[in-house]
């Protein structure tokens, strides 16, 4: 007879039930402020998203580079989970006004830091000051950092683990300062997909945008006869699937004390069960480069896309519209350009030879093409409009059109 070990479960404290109650209501159940990074030039198809998950375009407002909009805990969550151009995800905390460092310690010693954090280990602070007489970013930084230790010194909570590091975003203009906690963690575009080298590929933020800007629905035929690193086909796949795009990767706000496994869970399954499985690929992802394909092949294998996209290794002037079928759908490239050819005059050469094929041999498609700059775009032999695009530190253009 083996000796039985009693089950043992902590029971919560009454200061574990107090704050429990105090997070139900300022935290989980309370409409607060949040605010969404997007591509600047964009936040249009941002706000349309949030809206497509139900929440209140009255109550939305489009800034340069975000969409702000009022929510509870369970938004936020399905925010970060389910949008395509979304950079990250802020819930603010706090707004008030601070002309010096002391009375910014005396506004931040007021909030109860310990519903937004269990630990000040693991916490970076991230302050911009804009004509402001708090200029000192890092003295601003300090004292945050002081007072939000204390606090949780005070509430028991110094000596918690740190599970997943935080970041408080920290705007101080005009004298006004606003704190803001990063419900992200790591930026969204980072989608827990994509491996291996690639030469300057572009971002999946900013591939959905290009996708949602030219119209794409998720039905039509794509191709991607420049692939890469595949990036406009793994995007594509995941609108042609209803794919919650966060759905495979983690956030900063399960480190958050409102956080719960059981909602989460709730929310997961809720977007599983809205993945289709299509019947035959409607996105055609090739690339001149062998390896290249076998990579992507792989990728979406691994990730289970495999009934949305076909990989063919092919160069992009084999290539004609009347392959993919009978239906016209949309082409999306970002050719090669600067040091990726070793001179502009090579990267000039090479749009002009993509746009004769295109106006060759895709007549009737849709087509959105990054270009390395205005005047090349302006000589497309198609009707299109350009759209200033940013990425990576250069200003491209993004042309999008019927050819």
């Amino acid at each position: 007879m083996t000796n039985q070990v009693p089950e043992t479960t902590s029971q919560p404290t009454s200061a574990d039930r107090a704050l429990d109650k105090r997070l139900r209501r300022h935290v989980i159940g309370r409409i607060r402020d949040y605010y969404v990074v997007t591509v600047p030039g964009f936040e249009a198809l941002c706000r349309r998203e949030l809206v497509d998950l139900g929440l209140s375009e009255a109550d939305m407002r489009l800034e340069r580079g975000g969409v702000g909009f009022r929510a509870r805990f369970v938004d936020c969550q399905r925010a970060n989970l389910n949008l395509h151009t979304a950079t990250r995800v802020l819930m603010r905390v706090e707004t008030f006004p601070a002309t010096n460092l002391r009375r910014l310690a005396k506004n931040a010693d007021r909030i109860a830091w310990e519903l937004f954090f269990s630990t000040a280990k693991g916490l970076s602070v991230k302050v911009k000051s804009h004509r402001s007489r708090l200029y000192h970013t890092g003295a601003i930084a300090q004292t945050l950092e002081s007072s939000i230790a204390r606090r949780l010194t005070q509430a028991d909570r110094a000596e918690q683990p740190v599970t997943v590091p935080q970041t408080l975003y920290v705007r101080v203009v005009d004298d006004q300062v606003a704190l803001s906690v990063d419900s992200s963690g790591e930026s969204l575009y980072k989608r827990g997909f994509k491996s291996g080298p690639a030469h300057a590929p572009i971002r999946e933020t900013l591939a959905a945008v290009i996708l949602l800007s030219a119209g794409y629905d998720g039905l039509m035929p794509l191709v991607d006869p420049m692939c890469g690193s595949g990036t406009f086909s793994l995007e594509a796949a995941m609108l042609a699937k209803q794919m919650a795009p966060g759905i495979g990767r983690a956030f900063a706000f399960m480190g958050w004390p409102a956080y719960t496994e059981k909602k989460w869970a709730f929310l997961k399954r809720e977007a599983q069960s809205r993945i289709d499985v299509l019947d035959r690929p409607r996105i055609f992802a090739s690339d001149v480069d062998p390896a290249t394909c076998a990579r992507l092949s792989a990728t979406i294998g691994q990730h289970g896309v495999t009934d949305a996209v076909m990989v063919e290794q092919k160069d992009f002037f084999h290539s004609r519209g009347d392959h993919y079928g009978r239906t016209p759908g949309l082409v999306t490239i970002n050719p090669p350009y600067g040091i990726r050819l070793g001179s502009q005059r090579q990267a000039d050469d090479l749009f002009r030879a993509i746009c004769r094929h295109l106006k060759a041999y895709y007549r009737g498609w849709r087509i959105a093409l990054v270009t390395p700059n205005r005047e090349l775009a302006r000589r497309v032999p198609f009707p299109a409009r350009q759209m200033p695009l940013f990425h990576g530190g250069l200003t491209l253009s993004l042309v999008i059109g019927t050819i």
